[in-house]
């Protein structure tokens, strides 16, 4: 049996919430698959002067207690009048662990992924039989999926619905097996979503699922200058100076540039082919330092450049942050060129024309590593952090044209829809803010929160205008989230403990071997026991239960230098199905690390914990209060209301309801609607 250790509350939080939300799941759960639908048999047979429109987005890291805790009403408006009149959730219980693609997918199908199969960003391949224990694959995909998203729900009960950059799609969901070929049961839930994609009135998208080519900084020194060109038609760039040449190579092609201008070098041609004509011009301008919200966001980039792909239509974005006065010096910044990967390819072609460009975030590695020079926590002036905002306000700006082009061109009474910034962002700023980290410095964490601040007022810009798209009918807008954060600057390894344990060896060649190993962990969120059931696996069924005793007893034992448990609660997957646990691609045996901690899949190295860099993440136990997240509804007739708390599994069942439709076909999750519109006490 597992030992339960009583969560740490290391920050104020409404920990009574939590407590009643677990006792609610936990008797949700126990009615088993579909029972906890609470939806009054909707009708279908509804007019269409009288059906409902709601947009239902996901803003990823969101979470009103972190929010509120950190950004003032001032810097985001939106959340604000959301938090403030809309009807919301006090607490959100994520998905467990509470990652990106586990938590979407609950969103999306109203199922954890003991049921969905995308029990975290990289998962166990499907069927056992075929895969080792230690094999994994990414959460993002839709080959494991085994649920039904809510957009394939709604088309099929003949609502327009649109999918915009969401998880898991634009493909069908494998809906595998545990353990064999698949089920005839399977083969019918998959044949059901093949057909859901194959209604006209059903347009999905993901440009996340194909990148040809990341963003990028060009300079004088990692371009080739060409001194004999063969350029055509040099006499539209009105140089009076001699422009100068090069090229650059990637993987979306060959592209030429000109430098030129007039008393000294400040415009640089762009162009797939050495000819003026066509080409996009990226101006040398300073840094932007204006607010954003009276003006064109990201107003200094160059016009969108078309790149012809196999798979569709490229776009990339130019911007010059600054050249020398002879030209050979320049930081020459392109935007990620994407494949916006729809069901339908002439939807796809539409769209590429609408938006011209759409890329999947902003640019904060490029930030982060220093390539707009040294940043804040390097010694810099300020001019990093403006440059990368220049960055995230153009994938802003993308974004809302994108959920224009869905609700308005194609008229969708359903829109999902999605934002990374907040989440992108706070990976790398918000450990700043905890003062537990032992090297806290108050000035660095002003400073940290003074560019959270400039970028979440970007993600409230978002919200703003899919608010004002929701108003335009009345429609409701479902504010969701998918995980909640923390900082982290320590790391538990779960593999090394299992070395430790004898439960795992390695080869001659330092890799795990599983012909030895009772007990791995594929990707440090939970441990899996290598069972006979895998290939390869070397437990009888039989001995499972010891094999999980002996796991539980090693992560109760784990202290740090000074004696503390680093593993503050431990889950065995069968014991928890309020949790959403296990699964036939979840592990067996889950945790949540004390504060300060994340978890690391290494398996190489000698010690069980150790240091690692400041960072912000959610891997974590659902259990964490840190980790809760958001469930709203504004407009649509939804006025200021609160409840206690609710799952991200209610949200598919609860958007269906307002919609008038059933709920998506695996969904366990219940409706919020009556509770949500209830009058407030």
């Amino acid at each position: 049996m597992s030992k339960k250790v009583c969560l740490r509350q290391s920050k104020p939080f409404p920990l009574k919430a939590l407590v009643g939300l677990l006792s609610v799941s936990f008797l949700a759960a126990c009615g088993g698959a579909n029972t906890a639908n609470t939806s009054s048999n909707p009708s279908t047979a509804v007019s269409e002067a009288q059906k409902p429109r709601a947009i239902l987005v996901s803003i990823d890291a969101g979470s009103e207690y972190r929010l509120r805790n950190s950004l003032q009403e001032e810097s985001i408006p939106a959340f604000y009048e959301v938090f403030n009149h809309g009807a919301c959730s006090d607490y959100v219980q994520p998905s467990f662990p509470s990652v990106t693609a586990a938590g979407h997918a609950a969103l999306w199908t109203g199922a954890y992924g003991n049921i969905s199969n995308i029990s975290a960003n990289s998962v166990h391949p499907l069927p056992r039989n075929e895969f080792t224990a230690l094999a994994a694959i990414s959460g993002y995909s839709s080959d494991n999926s085994s649920a039904e998203p809510i957009w394939i729900s709604a088309g099929l009960q003949g609502l327009r619905a649109g999918g915009h950059h969401v998880t898991q799609a634009p493909q069908a969901p494998g809906f595998p097996s545990a353990v064999g070929d698949r089920t005839a049961a399977n083969e019918a839930a998959r044949n059901r979503v093949i057909e859901g994609y194959q209604q006209e009135h059903v347009v999905v998208m993901n440009g996340y699922n194909k990148m040809v080519q990341a963003d990028g900084l060009l300079t004088g020194e990692n371009v080739q200058w060409d001194n004999q060109p063969q350029w055509q038609n040099l006499s539209q760039l009105n140089s009076t100076l001699e422009p100068q040449f090069f090229s650059f190579t990637n993987n979306a092609g060959t592209f030429y540039g000109a430098i030129y201008g007039n008393e000294r070098y400040e415009n640089i041609a762009i162009n797939t082919q050495p000819n003026a004509k066509g080409a996009v011009i990226a101006a040398a301008n300073p840094a932007e330092q204006t607010a954003p919200q009276h003006r064109e966001l990201a107003r200094h980039f160059s016009a969108p450049l078309r790149v012809s792909h196999e798979d569709g239509a490229l776009f990339t974005r130019l911007r010059l942050f600054e050249i020398s006065e002879n030209g050979r010096e320049f930081m020459l910044f392109h935007t990620p060129m994407h494949i916006a990967e729809t069901n339908h390819r002439a939807a796809q072609s539409a769209y590429e024309e609408y938006v011209q460009g759409w890329f999947g975030n902003s640019a904060t590695r490029m930030y982060s590593r220093g390539g707009f020079g040294p940043t804040f926590y390097q010694g810099g002036d300020g001019t990093a952090e403006a440059r990368y905002l220049e960055t995230a306000e153009l994938a802003t700006k993308l974004f809302n044209k994108g959920s224009s082009w869905m609700w308005n061109e194609q008229d969708v009474e359903l829109l999902v829809d999605y934002f990374p910034l907040g989440d992108s962002i706070d990976h790398n700023l918000y450990g700043y803010l905890d003062t537990n980290y032992p090297d806290y410095d108050a000035d660095l964490a002003e400073k940290a929160n003074a560019l959270r601040n400039k970028t979440w007022q970007l993600v409230d810009l978002r919200l703003r205008h899919l608010m004002s798209l929701a108003e335009q009918d009345n429609a409701a807008v479902f504010v969701v989230g998918d995980h909640g954060m923390r900082a982290s600057w320590l790391e538990f390894r779960p593999n090394v403990l299992m070395q430790q344990a004898g439960l795992q060896f390695l080869d001659d060649n330092g890799m795990i071997d599983l012909h030895r190993s009772k007990a791995v962990s594929n990707n440090g969120s939970w441990i899996t026991v290598n069972t006979e059931e895998w290939r390869g696996g070397i437990v009888p069924q039989e001995e499972k239960a010891a094999v999980i005793a002996e796991i539980v007893a090693a992560l109760e034992a784990v202290t740090d230098a000074d004696g503390n448990r680093v593993i503050e609660s431990i889950y065995v997957a069968a014991e928890h199905p309020e949790l959403g646990l296990g699964g036939p691609a979840g592990g067996d045996v889950y945790w949540n690390v004390a504060d300060g901690y994340e978890v690391n899949r290494r398996h190489n190295t000698a010690e069980v914990t150790g240091p690692t860099r400041l960072w912000a993440g959610h891997t974590h136990s659902a259990t964490d209060p840190n980790m809760g997240t958001l469930t709203c509804a504004w407009g649509g007739g939804f006025a200021a209301n609160r409840i206690p708390n609710s799952r991200q599994i209610d949200v598919a069942p609860t958007v269906s309801e307002y919609l008038g439709i059933a709920p998506p076909a695996h969904a366990v999750g219940r409706s919020l609607l009556q509770e949500l519109r209830a009058a407030r006490p």
